[in-house]
Protein backbone atom coordinates (compact mmCIF):
# COMPACT_ATOMS: atom_id res chain seq x y z
CA UNK A 1 0.00 0.00 0.00
CA UNK A 2 1.54 3.12 -1.44
CA UNK A 3 1.33 6.60 1.00
CA UNK A 4 -1.55 7.66 -1.41
CA UNK A 5 -3.94 4.67 -0.78
CA UNK A 6 -2.68 4.79 3.21
CA UNK A 7 -3.93 8.41 3.27
CA UNK A 8 -7.12 7.48 2.37
CA UNK A 9 -7.29 4.07 4.81
CA UNK A 10 -6.25 6.97 7.25
CA UNK A 11 -9.02 9.62 6.84
CA UNK A 12 -11.88 6.65 7.11
CA UNK A 13 -10.17 6.13 10.67
CA UNK A 14 -9.98 10.02 11.26
CA UNK A 15 -11.29 10.12 14.39
CA UNK A 16 -9.31 7.57 15.90
CA UNK A 17 -5.97 8.92 14.37
CA UNK A 18 -6.83 12.04 15.72
CA UNK A 19 -7.75 10.77 19.08
CA UNK A 20 -4.72 8.26 19.04
CA UNK A 21 -2.03 11.22 18.14
CA UNK A 22 -3.39 14.30 20.35
CA UNK A 23 -4.83 12.93 23.09
CA UNK A 24 -5.16 16.18 24.77
CA UNK A 25 -7.29 17.46 21.68
CA UNK A 26 -11.23 17.74 22.20
CA UNK A 27 -14.09 17.28 19.65
CA UNK A 28 -15.83 20.74 18.45
CA UNK A 29 -18.79 19.88 15.89
CA UNK A 30 -16.90 18.01 13.06
CA UNK A 31 -13.47 19.09 14.25
CA UNK A 32 -10.76 18.32 16.33
CA UNK A 33 -9.16 21.03 18.37
CA UNK A 34 -5.52 21.35 19.74
CA UNK A 35 -3.03 24.25 20.39
CA UNK A 36 -0.64 22.72 17.89
CA UNK A 37 0.89 19.28 16.58
CA UNK A 38 3.32 19.91 19.80
CA UNK A 39 0.78 19.84 22.22
CA UNK A 40 0.68 23.47 23.33
CA UNK A 41 -2.70 24.88 24.58
CA UNK A 42 -4.78 26.74 22.58
CA UNK A 43 -7.44 26.08 19.42
CA UNK A 44 -4.78 26.60 16.62
CA UNK A 45 -5.00 23.10 15.06
CA UNK A 46 -7.84 21.42 13.75
CA UNK A 47 -8.22 18.00 12.33
CA UNK A 48 -11.02 17.57 9.89
CA UNK A 49 -12.72 14.16 10.86
CA UNK A 50 -15.87 13.76 8.14
CA UNK A 51 -16.76 14.66 4.74
CA UNK A 52 -14.54 14.97 1.50
CA UNK A 53 -12.04 16.87 3.64
CA UNK A 54 -11.78 14.12 6.58
CA UNK A 55 -8.00 13.56 7.68
CA UNK A 56 -6.84 16.87 6.72
CA UNK A 57 -5.06 19.22 9.48
CA UNK A 58 -4.43 22.85 9.84
CA UNK A 59 -2.19 24.51 12.32
CA UNK A 60 -2.95 28.65 11.59
CA UNK A 61 -0.57 29.92 13.99
CA UNK A 62 2.44 28.35 12.69
CA UNK A 63 0.67 27.86 8.87
CA UNK A 64 1.16 24.40 8.49
CA UNK A 65 -1.49 21.68 7.25
CA UNK A 66 -1.29 18.24 5.13
CA UNK A 67 -3.32 14.85 5.12
CA UNK A 68 -2.58 12.71 8.52
CA UNK A 69 0.54 11.37 7.35
CA UNK A 70 1.40 14.93 7.58
CA UNK A 71 0.36 14.91 11.14
CA UNK A 72 1.86 11.97 12.12
CA UNK A 73 5.38 12.92 10.82
CA UNK A 74 4.61 16.58 12.75
CA UNK A 75 3.71 14.82 15.91
CA UNK A 76 6.56 12.08 16.04
CA UNK A 77 9.20 14.03 14.47
CA UNK A 78 9.96 11.12 12.32
CA UNK A 79 10.80 10.43 8.30
CA UNK A 80 7.80 9.95 5.97
CA UNK A 81 9.08 6.17 5.74
CA UNK A 82 8.77 5.87 9.28
CA UNK A 83 5.14 7.11 9.51
CA UNK A 84 3.86 5.21 6.48
CA UNK A 85 5.08 1.80 8.50
CA UNK A 86 3.67 3.33 12.41
CA UNK A 87 0.57 3.88 10.18
CA UNK A 88 0.41 0.29 8.42
CA UNK A 89 0.93 -1.12 11.85
CA UNK A 90 -1.96 1.09 13.79
CA UNK A 91 -4.19 -0.17 11.18
CA UNK A 92 -3.08 -3.81 11.00
CA UNK A 93 -1.94 -3.31 7.09
CA UNK A 94 0.53 -5.82 6.32
CA UNK A 95 2.58 -6.08 2.97
CA UNK A 96 0.88 -8.09 0.23
CA UNK A 97 3.35 -10.81 -0.34
CA UNK A 98 6.49 -11.69 2.36
CA UNK A 99 9.71 -10.13 1.35
CA UNK A 100 11.33 -13.04 -0.34
CA UNK A 101 15.13 -13.74 0.28
CA UNK A 102 16.51 -10.68 -1.82
CA UNK A 103 19.00 -11.03 -4.39
CA UNK A 104 22.91 -10.48 -3.84
CA UNK A 105 24.32 -8.00 -5.87
CA UNK A 106 27.86 -6.63 -5.78
CA UNK A 107 28.59 -3.22 -4.53
CA UNK A 108 31.21 -1.27 -6.80
CA UNK A 109 34.37 -0.75 -5.48
CA UNK A 110 36.09 3.08 -5.30
CA UNK A 111 36.82 3.78 -9.24
CA UNK A 112 39.60 5.26 -10.56
CA UNK A 113 38.33 8.33 -11.23
CA UNK A 114 38.65 12.14 -10.25
CA UNK A 115 36.27 14.76 -9.89
CA UNK A 116 34.33 16.37 -12.95
CA UNK A 117 37.49 18.37 -14.52
CA UNK A 118 36.84 20.37 -17.86
CA UNK A 119 36.11 17.30 -20.35
CA UNK A 120 32.85 15.92 -18.45
CA UNK A 121 32.53 19.78 -16.85
CA UNK A 122 32.50 21.55 -20.40
CA UNK A 123 30.25 18.58 -21.93
CA UNK A 124 27.55 18.99 -18.63
CA UNK A 125 27.44 22.83 -18.92
CA UNK A 126 27.31 22.17 -22.70
CA UNK A 127 23.51 20.55 -21.69
CA UNK A 128 22.90 23.92 -19.66
CA UNK A 129 23.71 22.32 -16.20
CA UNK A 130 25.68 24.06 -13.47
CA UNK A 131 28.26 23.71 -11.54
CA UNK A 132 25.75 23.67 -8.23
CA UNK A 133 23.94 20.54 -9.77
CA UNK A 134 26.75 18.79 -11.10
CA UNK A 135 28.85 18.43 -7.64
CA UNK A 136 25.17 18.09 -6.26
CA UNK A 137 24.60 14.51 -8.22
CA UNK A 138 28.59 14.25 -7.20
CA UNK A 139 29.37 12.91 -11.10
CA UNK A 140 33.03 12.60 -11.49
CA UNK A 141 35.34 11.86 -14.87
CA UNK A 142 36.92 8.47 -15.84
CA UNK A 143 40.16 8.62 -18.83
CA UNK A 144 40.27 5.32 -20.26
CA UNK A 145 42.20 5.00 -23.37
CA UNK A 146 42.19 8.61 -24.68
CA UNK A 147 38.05 8.62 -24.31
CA UNK A 148 36.88 10.91 -21.41
CA UNK A 149 33.88 9.11 -19.22
CA UNK A 150 31.35 11.08 -17.01
CA UNK A 151 31.01 8.70 -14.02
CA UNK A 152 27.63 9.04 -12.52
CA UNK A 153 27.13 7.64 -8.81
CA UNK A 154 23.97 6.15 -7.72
CA UNK A 155 23.85 6.96 -4.30
CA UNK A 156 21.11 5.35 -1.85
CA UNK A 157 20.78 5.81 2.03
CA UNK A 158 24.57 6.92 1.86
CA UNK A 159 26.14 4.23 -0.22
CA UNK A 160 27.30 3.86 -3.58
CA UNK A 161 24.87 1.10 -4.89
CA UNK A 162 25.76 1.24 -8.36
CA UNK A 163 28.36 3.63 -11.26
CA UNK A 164 27.45 4.12 -14.52
CA UNK A 165 29.59 5.39 -16.98
CA UNK A 166 29.18 7.85 -20.44
CA UNK A 167 31.36 8.53 -23.04
CA UNK A 168 31.00 12.19 -23.44
CA UNK A 169 31.68 12.45 -27.08
CA UNK A 170 29.84 8.88 -27.77
CA UNK A 171 26.22 8.09 -27.14
CA UNK A 172 26.42 4.74 -27.58
CA UNK A 173 29.71 4.17 -25.55
CA UNK A 174 28.04 3.78 -21.61
CA UNK A 175 28.24 0.79 -19.43
CA UNK A 176 27.36 -0.11 -15.43
CA UNK A 177 29.17 -1.87 -13.30
CA UNK A 178 28.91 -5.75 -13.31
CA UNK A 179 26.40 -7.36 -11.22
CA UNK A 180 25.44 -3.92 -9.77
CA UNK A 181 21.72 -3.70 -8.18
CA UNK A 182 19.69 -1.76 -10.41
CA UNK A 183 17.87 0.99 -8.91
CA UNK A 184 17.34 4.54 -9.21
CA UNK A 185 19.89 7.80 -9.87
CA UNK A 186 19.44 10.89 -7.69
CA UNK A 187 17.89 9.35 -4.35
CA UNK A 188 20.51 11.23 -1.98
CA UNK A 189 18.82 14.65 -3.16
CA UNK A 190 15.65 13.78 -2.14
CA UNK A 191 13.91 15.18 0.14
CA UNK A 192 12.62 12.24 3.48
CA UNK A 193 9.38 14.25 3.30
CA UNK A 194 8.54 15.51 -0.03
CA UNK A 195 5.38 13.49 -1.69
CA UNK A 196 5.84 14.49 -5.10
CA UNK A 197 8.65 13.09 -7.54
CA UNK A 198 9.99 13.03 -11.36
CA UNK A 199 11.34 9.80 -12.89
CA UNK A 200 12.75 10.58 -16.04
CA UNK A 201 14.09 8.36 -18.55
CA UNK A 202 18.07 9.46 -18.58
CA UNK A 203 20.69 10.90 -15.43
CA UNK A 204 20.71 13.99 -17.36
CA UNK A 205 16.80 14.80 -17.45
CA UNK A 206 16.75 13.70 -13.58
CA UNK A 207 19.83 16.48 -12.93
CA UNK A 208 17.80 19.19 -15.28
CA UNK A 209 14.65 18.90 -13.27
CA UNK A 210 16.06 19.32 -9.90
CA UNK A 211 18.04 22.20 -11.17
CA UNK A 212 14.68 23.97 -11.53
CA UNK A 213 13.70 22.75 -8.11
CA UNK A 214 12.15 19.67 -8.85
CA UNK A 215 12.79 16.59 -7.36
CA UNK A 216 13.42 13.43 -9.52
CA UNK A 217 15.18 10.53 -10.37
CA UNK A 218 15.94 8.72 -13.46
CA UNK A 219 15.68 5.11 -14.36
CA UNK A 220 19.37 3.44 -14.62
CA UNK A 221 18.54 1.28 -18.27
CA UNK A 222 16.38 3.22 -20.60
CA UNK A 223 12.91 3.09 -20.74
CA UNK A 224 12.13 -0.60 -21.35
CA UNK A 225 14.19 -2.45 -18.39
CA UNK A 226 12.19 -2.05 -15.31
CA UNK A 227 14.60 -4.28 -12.74
CA UNK A 228 14.60 -1.38 -10.48
CA UNK A 229 11.11 -1.16 -9.76
CA UNK A 230 11.78 -4.51 -7.42
CA UNK A 231 14.59 -2.79 -6.09
CA UNK A 232 12.97 0.35 -5.05
CA UNK A 233 9.90 -0.65 -4.65
CA UNK A 234 9.19 0.26 -0.67
CA UNK A 235 11.05 3.94 -1.29
CA UNK A 236 8.75 4.90 -4.13
CA UNK A 237 5.54 4.22 -1.40
CA UNK A 238 6.08 7.20 -0.18
CA UNK A 239 5.30 9.37 -2.94
CA UNK A 240 1.57 10.19 -3.93
CA UNK A 241 1.90 11.92 -7.32
CA UNK A 242 4.42 10.30 -9.62
CA UNK A 243 5.63 12.52 -12.93
CA UNK A 244 6.36 9.97 -15.45
CA UNK A 245 8.78 12.49 -17.79
CA UNK A 246 9.71 9.71 -20.37
CA UNK A 247 11.18 10.76 -23.73
CA UNK A 248 8.26 11.32 -26.21
CA UNK A 249 9.26 9.05 -28.54
CA UNK A 250 7.52 5.32 -29.13
CA UNK A 251 9.95 3.48 -26.98
CA UNK A 252 9.86 6.19 -24.17
CA UNK A 253 5.81 5.95 -24.61
CA UNK A 254 5.63 2.38 -24.22
CA UNK A 255 8.15 2.59 -20.94
CA UNK A 256 5.88 4.92 -19.36
CA UNK A 257 2.46 3.17 -19.91
CA UNK A 258 4.60 0.00 -18.32
CA UNK A 259 6.12 1.90 -15.46
CA UNK A 260 2.55 3.49 -14.93
CA UNK A 261 0.79 0.39 -14.98
CA UNK A 262 3.14 -1.30 -12.40
CA UNK A 263 3.17 1.47 -9.82
CA UNK A 264 -0.22 2.33 -10.07
CA UNK A 265 -2.65 4.44 -11.79
CA UNK A 266 -4.06 6.23 -9.00
CA UNK A 267 -0.89 8.17 -8.49
CA UNK A 268 1.68 8.59 -11.51
CA UNK A 269 0.79 11.35 -14.15
CA UNK A 270 2.42 11.05 -17.49
CA UNK A 271 4.16 14.67 -18.59
CA UNK A 272 4.73 14.98 -22.05
CA UNK A 273 6.94 17.96 -23.66
CA UNK A 274 5.07 20.04 -26.85
CA UNK A 275 6.28 21.38 -30.04
CA UNK A 276 8.83 18.59 -31.26
CA UNK A 277 10.77 18.35 -27.97
CA UNK A 278 11.92 15.08 -26.65
CA UNK A 279 13.11 15.08 -23.12
CA UNK A 280 13.31 17.28 -19.87
CA UNK A 281 17.55 18.18 -20.57
CA UNK A 282 16.32 19.37 -24.35
CA UNK A 283 13.41 21.32 -22.81
CA UNK A 284 16.14 22.99 -20.32
CA UNK A 285 18.55 24.01 -23.32
CA UNK A 286 16.00 25.77 -24.89
CA UNK A 287 15.84 27.88 -21.99
CA UNK A 288 12.29 26.43 -20.11
CA UNK A 289 12.61 27.50 -16.15
CA UNK A 290 10.75 26.51 -13.74
CA UNK A 291 7.63 28.03 -14.48
CA UNK A 292 7.76 26.41 -18.01
CA UNK A 293 8.14 22.82 -16.00
CA UNK A 294 4.74 23.48 -13.89
CA UNK A 295 2.66 24.72 -16.33
CA UNK A 296 3.70 21.03 -18.19
CA UNK A 297 2.62 19.23 -14.85
CA UNK A 298 -0.34 21.16 -14.49
CA UNK A 299 -1.33 19.57 -17.54
CA UNK A 300 -0.47 16.03 -16.78
CA UNK A 301 -2.88 13.25 -16.66
CA UNK A 302 -2.85 9.92 -15.84
CA UNK A 303 -3.13 7.91 -18.95
CA UNK A 304 -6.25 7.68 -21.38
CA UNK A 305 -8.42 4.85 -20.48
CA UNK A 306 -7.50 1.90 -21.87
CA UNK A 307 -10.55 1.31 -24.07
CA UNK A 308 -10.87 5.18 -25.68
CA UNK A 309 -8.89 4.59 -28.73
CA UNK A 310 -8.97 5.76 -32.50
CA UNK A 311 -9.62 2.79 -34.81
CA UNK A 312 -6.19 4.13 -37.17
CA UNK A 313 -4.14 3.00 -34.10
CA UNK A 314 -5.07 -0.12 -34.52
CA UNK A 315 -4.38 -0.65 -38.35
CA UNK A 316 -0.77 -1.17 -37.82
CA UNK A 317 -2.66 -4.66 -36.03
CA UNK A 318 -4.47 -5.45 -38.53
CA UNK A 319 -2.01 -5.37 -41.03
CA UNK A 320 -0.36 -7.59 -39.67
CA UNK A 321 -2.99 -10.15 -39.01
CA UNK A 322 -3.62 -10.17 -42.75
CA UNK A 323 0.59 -10.05 -43.87
CA UNK A 324 1.99 -10.89 -40.81
CA UNK A 325 5.89 -10.08 -39.93
CA UNK A 326 7.69 -13.96 -39.27
CA UNK A 327 10.47 -11.97 -37.65
CA UNK A 328 8.35 -9.74 -35.48
CA UNK A 329 7.93 -10.42 -31.72
CA UNK A 330 4.92 -12.51 -31.04
CA UNK A 331 2.77 -13.87 -28.13
CA UNK A 332 4.57 -17.29 -25.96
CA UNK A 333 3.11 -20.37 -28.00
CA UNK A 334 1.74 -23.31 -26.33
CA UNK A 335 4.54 -25.53 -25.92
CA UNK A 336 4.61 -29.11 -24.58
CA UNK A 337 7.46 -31.29 -26.17
CA UNK A 338 7.53 -28.81 -28.96
CA UNK A 339 6.05 -25.31 -30.27
CA UNK A 340 2.51 -25.43 -31.27
CA UNK A 341 2.08 -22.39 -32.54
CA UNK A 342 -1.61 -22.41 -33.64
CA UNK A 343 -2.36 -21.47 -30.50
CA UNK A 344 -0.65 -18.51 -28.68
CA UNK A 345 -0.98 -17.33 -24.60
CA UNK A 346 -2.64 -13.45 -25.38
CA UNK A 347 -1.98 -11.37 -22.50
CA UNK A 348 -5.22 -9.89 -21.97
CA UNK A 349 -6.75 -13.43 -21.93
CA UNK A 350 -8.33 -15.70 -19.57
CA UNK A 351 -8.18 -19.56 -20.24
CA UNK A 352 -9.96 -22.67 -18.82
CA UNK A 353 -8.80 -25.89 -18.29
CA UNK A 354 -11.29 -28.50 -17.27
CA UNK A 355 -10.98 -32.35 -17.33
CA UNK A 356 -12.42 -35.17 -15.68
CA UNK A 357 -10.75 -35.56 -11.85
CA UNK A 358 -7.90 -37.76 -12.07
CA UNK A 359 -7.39 -37.03 -15.57
CA UNK A 360 -4.03 -34.40 -15.36
CA UNK A 361 -5.37 -31.51 -16.17
CA UNK A 362 -3.33 -29.75 -13.67
CA UNK A 363 -0.86 -32.10 -14.40
CA UNK A 364 -0.28 -30.77 -18.24
CA UNK A 365 -1.02 -27.24 -16.87
CA UNK A 366 2.19 -27.18 -14.99
CA UNK A 367 4.35 -28.56 -17.72
CA UNK A 368 2.77 -26.03 -20.14
CA UNK A 369 3.88 -23.10 -17.82
CA UNK A 370 7.02 -24.31 -17.43
CA UNK A 371 7.11 -24.12 -21.51
CA UNK A 372 5.87 -20.82 -21.11
CA UNK A 373 8.40 -20.03 -18.40
CA UNK A 374 10.75 -21.16 -20.65
CA UNK A 375 9.57 -18.20 -23.07
CA UNK A 376 10.19 -15.70 -20.77
CA UNK A 377 6.82 -15.64 -18.73
CA UNK A 378 6.78 -15.40 -14.91
CA UNK A 379 4.15 -17.46 -13.11
CA UNK A 380 2.35 -17.22 -9.96
CA UNK A 381 0.34 -20.23 -9.07
CA UNK A 382 -2.18 -20.83 -6.69
CA UNK A 383 -3.28 -24.70 -6.05
CA UNK A 384 -5.53 -24.28 -2.62
CA UNK A 385 -5.42 -28.53 -3.41
CA UNK A 386 -1.11 -28.95 -2.77
CA UNK A 387 1.19 -27.78 -0.66
CA UNK A 388 3.83 -25.70 -2.06
CA UNK A 389 6.78 -28.48 -1.51
CA UNK A 390 4.48 -30.83 -3.65
CA UNK A 391 3.40 -29.03 -6.10
CA UNK A 392 7.38 -27.96 -6.66
CA UNK A 393 8.55 -32.10 -6.59
CA UNK A 394 6.45 -32.52 -9.75
CA UNK A 395 7.54 -29.39 -11.15
CA UNK A 396 11.04 -30.24 -10.69
CA UNK A 397 10.93 -33.41 -12.28
CA UNK A 398 9.31 -31.78 -15.37
CA UNK A 399 11.89 -29.38 -15.95
CA UNK A 400 14.47 -31.23 -15.66
CA UNK A 401 13.01 -34.33 -17.42
CA UNK A 402 14.24 -36.48 -15.16
CA UNK A 403 12.52 -38.92 -12.39
CA UNK A 404 14.89 -38.59 -9.76
CA UNK A 405 17.54 -35.36 -10.25
CA UNK A 406 20.90 -35.00 -8.32
CA UNK A 407 20.25 -32.75 -5.19
CA UNK A 408 22.82 -30.31 -7.45
CA UNK A 409 20.32 -30.14 -10.46
CA UNK A 410 17.61 -29.43 -7.97
CA UNK A 411 19.13 -26.45 -6.61
CA UNK A 412 19.85 -25.25 -10.37
CA UNK A 413 16.32 -26.09 -11.29
CA UNK A 414 15.18 -23.72 -8.39
CA UNK A 415 17.56 -21.14 -9.32
CA UNK A 416 16.47 -21.17 -13.09
CA UNK A 417 12.10 -20.89 -11.05
CA UNK A 418 13.67 -17.84 -8.71
CA UNK A 419 12.21 -15.19 -10.93
CA UNK A 420 9.64 -17.33 -13.14
CA UNK A 421 8.12 -18.73 -10.22
CA UNK A 422 5.93 -17.64 -7.16
CA UNK A 423 3.42 -19.39 -5.06
CA UNK A 424 0.72 -17.96 -3.64
CA UNK A 425 1.74 -19.85 -0.20
CA UNK A 426 -1.95 -20.75 1.11
CA UNK A 427 -3.40 -24.63 1.24
CA UNK A 428 -6.95 -24.12 1.83
CA UNK A 429 -9.48 -21.59 0.19
CA UNK A 430 -8.77 -18.50 -0.24
CA UNK A 431 -10.99 -15.22 -0.91
CA UNK A 432 -10.67 -14.44 -4.69
CA UNK A 433 -10.48 -10.72 -3.87
CA UNK A 434 -7.32 -11.46 -1.66
CA UNK A 435 -6.02 -13.86 -4.45
CA UNK A 436 -6.75 -11.14 -6.95
CA UNK A 437 -4.76 -8.00 -4.56
CA UNK A 438 -2.07 -10.45 -4.65
CA UNK A 439 -1.45 -10.97 -8.23
CA UNK A 440 -1.88 -7.30 -8.46
CA UNK A 441 0.69 -6.64 -6.60
CA UNK A 442 3.01 -9.42 -8.25
CA UNK A 443 2.52 -7.83 -11.45
CA UNK A 444 3.44 -4.61 -9.69
CA UNK A 445 6.15 -5.16 -8.65
CA UNK A 446 8.21 -8.30 -10.11
CA UNK A 447 6.60 -8.06 -13.53
CA UNK A 448 4.57 -11.76 -13.08
CA UNK A 449 2.33 -11.95 -16.50
CA UNK A 450 0.66 -15.55 -16.04
CA UNK A 451 -1.44 -16.64 -12.90
CA UNK A 452 -2.65 -19.87 -12.04
CA UNK A 453 -5.79 -20.42 -10.02
CA UNK A 454 -6.61 -23.84 -9.75
CA UNK A 455 -9.31 -24.09 -9.12
CA UNK A 456 -12.14 -21.79 -8.55
CA UNK A 457 -13.53 -24.17 -6.34
CA UNK A 458 -10.28 -23.27 -4.18
CA UNK A 459 -12.09 -19.97 -3.40
CA UNK A 460 -15.19 -17.98 -1.39
CA UNK A 461 -17.19 -18.55 -4.11
CA UNK A 462 -20.02 -21.26 -3.86
CA UNK A 463 -20.33 -24.21 -5.84
CA UNK A 464 -24.02 -24.31 -5.28
CA UNK A 465 -26.85 -23.14 -3.41
CA UNK A 466 -29.39 -19.85 -3.71
CA UNK A 467 -27.27 -17.16 -5.58
CA UNK A 468 -24.11 -19.38 -6.51
CA UNK A 469 -24.56 -18.83 -9.86
CA UNK A 470 -24.90 -14.84 -9.66
CA UNK A 471 -21.88 -14.93 -7.47
CA UNK A 472 -19.93 -17.51 -10.28
CA UNK A 473 -21.00 -14.98 -13.07
CA UNK A 474 -19.60 -12.10 -10.62
CA UNK A 475 -15.89 -14.23 -9.94
CA UNK A 476 -15.75 -14.70 -13.90
CA UNK A 477 -16.30 -11.03 -14.14
CA UNK A 478 -13.53 -9.79 -11.26
CA UNK A 479 -11.23 -12.04 -13.49
CA UNK A 480 -11.62 -11.39 -16.65
CA UNK A 481 -11.20 -7.54 -15.78
CA UNK A 482 -8.08 -8.18 -13.91
CA UNK A 483 -6.50 -9.90 -17.10
CA UNK A 484 -7.37 -6.71 -19.30
CA UNK A 485 -6.74 -4.19 -17.00
CA UNK A 486 -3.50 -5.92 -15.98
CA UNK A 487 -2.48 -7.14 -19.35
CA UNK A 488 -1.61 -10.64 -18.43
CA UNK A 489 -3.16 -14.23 -18.86
CA UNK A 490 -5.16 -16.20 -16.15
CA UNK A 491 -5.03 -19.98 -15.98
CA UNK A 492 -8.63 -21.19 -14.41
CA UNK A 493 -8.75 -24.77 -13.37
CA UNK A 494 -12.26 -25.72 -13.55
CA UNK A 495 -14.29 -28.92 -12.68
CA UNK A 496 -16.82 -30.88 -15.17
CA UNK A 497 -20.42 -31.92 -14.06
CA UNK A 498 -20.29 -36.05 -12.83
CA UNK A 499 -20.55 -37.53 -16.45
CA UNK A 500 -22.38 -41.54 -16.86
CA UNK A 501 -18.75 -42.28 -17.68
CA UNK A 502 -15.36 -41.31 -18.71
CA UNK A 503 -14.85 -42.67 -22.16
CA UNK A 504 -15.38 -38.87 -23.64
CA UNK A 505 -13.33 -35.88 -22.35
CA UNK A 506 -16.08 -33.15 -21.22
CA UNK A 507 -16.61 -30.17 -23.80
CA UNK A 508 -16.40 -26.77 -22.45
CA UNK A 509 -20.78 -27.36 -22.12
CA UNK A 510 -20.14 -29.56 -19.49
CA UNK A 511 -17.94 -27.03 -16.97
CA UNK A 512 -19.83 -27.25 -13.78
CA UNK A 513 -21.59 -24.11 -12.38
CA UNK A 514 -22.74 -20.89 -14.34
CA UNK A 515 -22.45 -20.82 -17.68
CA UNK A 516 -20.80 -17.05 -17.54
CA UNK A 517 -17.40 -19.01 -17.08
CA UNK A 518 -17.31 -20.57 -20.31
CA UNK A 519 -19.05 -17.42 -21.72
CA UNK A 520 -16.21 -14.93 -20.39
CA UNK A 521 -13.50 -17.14 -20.82
CA UNK A 522 -11.06 -16.72 -23.97
CA UNK A 523 -9.23 -19.94 -24.70
CA UNK A 524 -10.80 -23.58 -22.92
CA UNK A 525 -8.79 -26.20 -23.26
CA UNK A 526 -10.58 -29.63 -22.01
CA UNK A 527 -7.90 -32.64 -21.04
CA UNK A 528 -8.67 -36.50 -21.17
CA UNK A 529 -6.96 -39.91 -20.52
CA UNK A 530 -7.43 -42.91 -21.92
CA UNK A 531 -8.12 -46.05 -19.47
CA UNK A 532 -5.82 -47.92 -20.28
CA UNK A 533 -4.61 -51.39 -18.16
CA UNK A 534 -0.95 -50.54 -16.95
CA UNK A 535 -0.39 -54.52 -16.98
CA UNK A 536 -1.19 -54.63 -20.46
CA UNK A 537 1.70 -53.85 -22.89
CA UNK A 538 1.57 -50.67 -24.76
CA UNK A 539 -0.08 -50.93 -28.22
CA UNK A 540 0.62 -47.43 -29.44
CA UNK A 541 -2.72 -45.75 -28.31
CA UNK A 542 -2.02 -41.96 -27.11
CA UNK A 543 -2.56 -41.72 -23.15
CA UNK A 544 -3.95 -38.20 -23.07
CA UNK A 545 -6.05 -35.90 -25.36
CA UNK A 546 -5.81 -32.45 -25.07
CA UNK A 547 -8.68 -30.56 -26.57
CA UNK A 548 -8.99 -26.84 -27.87
CA UNK A 549 -12.78 -26.27 -27.61
CA UNK A 550 -12.55 -22.25 -28.00
CA UNK A 551 -10.48 -19.82 -29.09
CA UNK A 552 -12.15 -16.53 -29.29
CA UNK A 553 -8.98 -14.05 -30.55
CA UNK A 554 -7.10 -16.82 -32.89
CA UNK A 555 -7.85 -19.03 -36.64
CA UNK A 556 -8.62 -21.73 -35.14
CA UNK A 557 -11.13 -22.91 -32.94
CA UNK A 558 -11.13 -26.37 -32.16
CA UNK A 559 -8.27 -28.62 -32.68
CA UNK A 560 -7.64 -31.92 -30.99
CA UNK A 561 -4.20 -33.68 -30.05
CA UNK A 562 -2.60 -36.55 -28.70
CA UNK A 563 -0.26 -37.10 -26.01
CA UNK A 564 1.75 -40.13 -24.65
CA UNK A 565 2.74 -39.87 -20.61
CA UNK A 566 5.92 -40.35 -19.83
CA UNK A 567 5.54 -41.45 -16.24
CA UNK A 568 9.27 -40.80 -14.57
CA UNK A 569 9.56 -37.70 -15.75
CA UNK A 570 6.05 -36.70 -15.55
CA UNK A 571 5.80 -35.24 -19.08
CA UNK A 572 3.55 -35.67 -21.63
CA UNK A 573 4.93 -35.54 -25.45
CA UNK A 574 3.05 -35.23 -28.85
CA UNK A 575 5.10 -38.51 -30.00
CA UNK A 576 5.10 -41.79 -28.50
CA UNK A 577 8.72 -42.61 -28.04
CA UNK A 578 9.91 -38.80 -27.99
CA UNK A 579 12.79 -38.59 -25.09
CA UNK A 580 11.73 -35.68 -22.04
CA UNK A 581 12.76 -32.28 -22.83
CA UNK A 582 15.30 -30.85 -20.18
CA UNK A 583 14.37 -27.24 -19.78
CA UNK A 584 17.23 -26.17 -17.54
CA UNK A 585 20.17 -27.06 -18.63
CA UNK A 586 22.92 -28.59 -16.35
CA UNK A 587 26.25 -29.60 -16.52
CA UNK A 588 27.03 -31.98 -13.69
CA UNK A 589 25.32 -35.70 -12.94
CA UNK A 590 21.75 -35.12 -13.82
CA UNK A 591 20.17 -38.02 -12.33
CA UNK A 592 20.66 -39.93 -9.00
CA UNK A 593 21.33 -43.72 -9.70
CA UNK A 594 20.43 -46.33 -6.96
CA UNK A 595 23.03 -48.36 -5.95
CA UNK A 596 22.86 -51.48 -3.74
CA UNK A 597 24.52 -49.58 -0.63
CA UNK A 598 21.93 -46.70 -1.34
CA UNK A 599 19.20 -49.26 -0.64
Amino acid sequence: MNAKELSAALAKEATNIAEFLLPQGKRASREWKIGSANGEPGTSLSVCLSGAKAGVWKDFAKDEGGDLLDLWMAVRGCSLVEAIAEAKQRLGIRDHMPERERKVYTRPGKPQCQAAKAGVLDWLKGRGLNAETIAGFKIAEQLQSGKTYAVFPFVRDGEVVNLKYRNVAEKRDMRQERDAEPCLFGWHLIDPKTRQVAITEGEIDAMSLHQVGIPALSVNAGAGNHQWIENDWSRLERFDDILVFFDCDEAGEKGAREVIQRLGSERCRRVRFENGVKDANEFLMKGAERYDFDSLIQQARPLDPEELRSAADFIPSVLSLFYPDHDAPRDPVLRIDKDLDWFEFRHGEVTIWTGINGHGKSLLLSQVQIGLMAQGEVFVVFSGEMKPAVLLKRGIKQATGVDRPTRAYIQAAGEWMRDRYWIFDLVGSSKLDRLLEVFTYAHRRYGATHFVIDSLMMTDVPEDGPGSLTQQKEAMRKICAFARGMNVHVHLVAHPRKARDESHAPSKMDVAGSSKLTDGADNVFSVWRAQKDDAKPDEGEPDAKLELQKQRNGDIQNKSISLWFDRASMQFRTQQRAYPLRYVEFQGEVEYVRTAEAN
